[in-house]
């Protein structure tokens, strides 16, 4: 799996062909060029989408040369417009949605056609509204669509030149090959994110996991290294389906997601392994270590509020612990088979409990 990191081809591919008429001088075109590749090579060195969208609009701000710049994203079901990221506005901004065709953005998204307006005073397109929630004074406006395969998912806006003059051709020729490659990146990131995150709980995926730890393995038996496996799954999940639906199943899964993230360390890998079965992997720790951390992980989801439509939900779960310090295995399949045992022996004992494969061959 490549890191990542790794993404390949060249940050300056969609510059190749920029074209600019007479309008901006030699120096300044080489000038703003320079800019657009240093900062098209920083949105090419990451695929973590929140990082990315921040990437690209501070990009956009120094780029541009403007005071504020905004992402917006299309959401299709509701086919409306949401502010994303922005940089130099006020945040206040993401809390306006705009209908397709509404405001210059939404026309540019509803079109799939550039605008520059160089006096929004005078633009039938204009949405006041923004400006009158943001207090933010918008004079020019740069609109370009995001565009993958020929399909709008976006808008990306450049709002008041700082020198006050206005947006040009040469502008809009270069914003347009920006916003080429912001969109590609844009996509790149979200078919990694769907690769890699678990759609529902937006943790890593069990391909994800196994792929890390078969990688990982061969150095911790090499080195002796601390690397503990923490496996749980949900006791007697079936039953919240069976009474509440699967909405209500689907809201114990996030939730339980979520807790379990908040309690384990940046260090740590937690996957979503099968339908209500969860592993983490925790390097460099030590068997006692990994016992009380499962032990925190099990105290946090049963003493957390999961309220469904009103009801209190009594969510626990059962969990197995493995450590390559205490029972170091030849493969990776056999260490994971060992935390999966120690997760059924807590089942058998009466759930909501933390076995360790260790402790449970010395009984």
């Amino acid at each position: 799996m490549k890191s990542r990191h790794q993404r390949g081809g060249s940050p300056s591919k969609g510059l190749r062909l920029v074209k600019f008429s007479s309008s901006m001088s030699n120096k300044e075109m080489v000038h703003k060029l320079y800019k657009a590749m240093d900062n098209l090579a920083l949105i090419n060195s990451t695929i973590d989408l929140d990082d990315l969208l921040l990437i690209i609009m501070k990009s956009v701000q120094k780029v541009m040369e403007v005071e504020a710049g905004s992402l917006a994203l299309l959401e299709d079901e509701k086919r409306e417009l949401y502010f994303h990221t922005i940089a130099g506005g006020k945040e206040k901004i993401k809390e306006i949605r705009l209908a397709l065709g509404q405001g210059i953005a939404g026309h540019v998204a509803e079109t799939g056609k550039p605008m520059i307006v160089n006096d929004v005073s005078k633009s039938k397109y204009f949405y006041r509204g923004a400006d009158e929630a943001t207090q933010f004074v918008t004079k020019a406006i740069l609109c370009v669509p995001l565009l993958i395969r020929g399909k709008v998912t976006g808008v990306l806006q450049a709002l008041n030149k700082l020198d006050g003059s206005d947006f040009s051709q040469d502008d809009l020729i270069l914003f347009k090959s920006f916003a080429n490659q912001a969109a590609i990146a844009l996509e790149n990131a979200r078919l990694y994110s769907m690769a890699v995150y678990d759609g529902l709980t937006r943790i890593f995926v069990r391909r994800y996991f196994q792929a890390w730890l078969e990688s990982e393995y061969p150095r911790v038996k090499r080195y002796k290294s601390d690397l503990s496996l923490i496996m749980f799954d949900i006791d007697h999940f079936k039953k919240f389906n069976d009474t509440y639906g699967h909405q209500a199943g689907d809201y114990v899964l996030q939730e339980v997601a979520r807790v379990a993230k908040e309690s384990a360390r940046k260090s740590d890998i937690l996957a979503r392994y099968g339908g209500e079965e969860f592993v983490i992997a925790c390097p460099e720790t030590s068997p006692d270590k990994a016992k009380n951390l499962a032990e925190r992980v099990r105290q946090a989801v049963e003493s957390h509020a999961f309220e469904w439509e009103e009801q209190p939900l009594k969510v626990t779960i059962s969990v197995g612990v493995a450590s390559f310090a205490a029972d170091p295995e030849d493969d990776a399949n056999r260490f994971l088979k060992d935390a999966d045992l120690a997760l059924y022996a807590s089942k058998e004992q009466g759930r909501n409990r933390v076995t360790v494969y260790a402790e449970r061959l010395a009984a």
